[in-house]
């Protein structure tokens, strides 16, 4: 076994990481399903997509032009905040978001198979259909796609990234083919070949709607937090910075590019869906229990060819499995950093000896995937997306106290940024001060929209568990710390005040 990852990606395949993370369920599953979430949200969910845009813009602002020009890493937000604010701080933060991506990977799993039964409901597999629907169908599915990507990671970083590549590809197919009949669409048409399908009247289906006018409250209070799930794939560009060729110049550019196309895609795709989809048949066809046809391919595929509809949910499935791979090296990579600065022991940093892959971390990722995937089960995709986007919030609003500190916390650092963000403090204090403002609104609408769940499986409560966890491991490493001469810690000490090695 090594310590040392494979550094073999290129600008495509880190943008391809990033896009193929971002462009998933968030896309073909909350865009529509958010009308059950948040009853009320309505016609506003492409506006939403803009805003959950120049959110994630912000960040992008942050890293492109202030962070990377010394803190790029394996390890990504890791490496930015434990310079920037602290190590304390930095592994608190992303152990926090590294479960709430667990999370994600179970609801992610979780959906997956909906969208199979959706496929084989098209094409005539009544029978299948039921068992992927199913819970016994849903979990045994899960099991197969989180230990399948699981087993593409140990195999290499070149073969994740191939397949990504190919992922994205069929990302932007899919969705260029789905905005197309989107807006070649009318609402009218849509209803009527629904309602034929189904054998039930426009009328009744719009009536079972819980909720028949827009609501600001709704939209942005409830709606937007786990709208924004989809664009929380840009960490995952920068958790390639061990294994991106030349990092200091190829992260920056791919995260500019992801983040901008991936704005695009989404707005474009909800306008599309919802000029043809009018926002009432989707609760209500929720209400009444068709759940297989609330997905933003599944109410579409009334108005496509047989062939086509059928082809479309077989690619969205793939399309939502895929996105596992990203989660995955995401995963991994935190843990491998983690253990590069001493917080966990030396074993979490070993790679295999010929992929050169952080097997072990790779491997807990799928155990705890596996228990995340068996409590959606029961408690459904909205707890992994709330779980995450509160998770990530945190890690945002320590980006914001970084972009703030970071001259005192590194100065020697700072200076080298000669870029206009990096060269004007006024700005850098008034992005901080954004960031830090919109991850606590974030924050207090998920605490505040999730009230009404059991107590102990609240996402607040949750995240204030897996807070404590991190102390207690990180109080673990302090004291193996003291334990060691003055010249180690003083070593160890400067290693934090450093940017990684490239």
């Amino acid at each position: 076994m090594t310590g040392t990852l494979n550094r073999t990606l290129g600008i495509v395949a880190i943008i391809a990481f990033g896009l193929t993370n971002e462009i998933a369920s968030g896309l073909f599953f909350v865009s529509t399903q958010i009308q059950k979430t948040a009853p009320g949200v309505g016609t506003l969910v492409p506006l939403l997509m803009i805003v959950g845009g120049l959110i994630t813009f912000l960040t992008v602002v942050a890293y492109r032009y202030f962070f990377a020009s010394g803190l790029v890493g394996a390890g990504g937000e890791y490496v930015i905040i434990s310079r920037s604010v602290s190590p304390s701080v930095g592994f608190v933060a992303t152990f926090l978001a590294w479960f709430g991506l667990t999370g994600s990977l179970g609801s992610l799993a979780y959906t997956a198979p909906t969208f199979l039964a959706t496929a084989a409901a098209s094409i005539g597999l009544t029978s299948t259909s039921k068992f992927l629907s199913s819970s016994i169908g849903i979990l045994i599915v899960g099991l197969i796609i989180i230990w399948g990507i699981w087993l593409i990671h140990v195999r290499g970083i070149r073969l994740a990234g191939v397949l990504a590549v190919i992922s994205m590809c069929v990302v932007l197919f899919v969705s260029a083919l789905l905005i197309i009949t989107g807006f070649a669409t009318s609402q009218s048409a849509l209803a009527n070949a629904v309602a034929a399908h189904l054998h039930l009247s426009v009328s009744s289906i719009l009536a079972a709607a819980p909720v028949h006018e827009v609501s600001l409250s709704a939209a942005f209070g409830t709606a937007l937090p786990v709208l924004f799930f989809g664009y929380l794939g840009l960490s995952t560009a920068t958790q390639t910075g061990g294994e991106a060729v030349d990092a200091k110049r190829s992260l920056p550019k791919a995260v500019l590019i992801t983040v901008s196309v991936v704005t695009v895609v989404y707005t474009l795709f909800a306008f599309a869906v919802y000029h043809a989809v009018p926002w009432q048949l989707i609760a209500g066809l929720s209400e009444l229990g068709f759940n297989q046809y609330t997905t933003s391919s599944g109410v579409l595929q009334f108005v496509m060819p047989h062939w086509l509809s059928a082809l479309v949910n077989l690619l969205v499935a793939f399309i939502v499995i895929k996105t596992l791979l990203p989660i995955f090296l995401a995963q991994s990579r935190w843990i491998f950093a983690w253990s590069q600065d001493g917080i966990l022991p030396p074993a979490f940093r070993k790679t295999h000896q010929k992929y050169q892959t952080p097997v072990l971390g790779l491997t807990i990722s799928s155990i705890f995937g596996t228990i995340s995937l068996v409590e959606s089960l029961k408690l459904g995709y909205v707890f992994g997306v709330n779980l995450r986007v509160l998770s990530v919030m945190i890690v945002f609003l320590a980006m914001g106290i970084g972009l703030l500190y970071f001259p005192k916390r590194v100065p020697h650092l700072y200076e080298q940024n000669q870029s206009l963000l990096g060269r004007n403090r006024g700005l850098q204090i008034c992005l901080g001060t954004v960031l830090i403002v919109i991850s606590v609104w974030f924050i207090i609408s998920i605490a505040y929209s999730s009230r009404s769940d059991a107590f102990i499986l609240q996402p607040f409560v949750q995240a204030v568990i897996v807070a404590i966890v991190a102390l207690l491991v990180y109080g673990v490493y302090r004291r193996r710390l003291a334990k060691v001469s003055a010249d180690e810690r003083d070593l160890i000490a400067k290693r934090f005040s450093e940017a990684p090695p490239q």
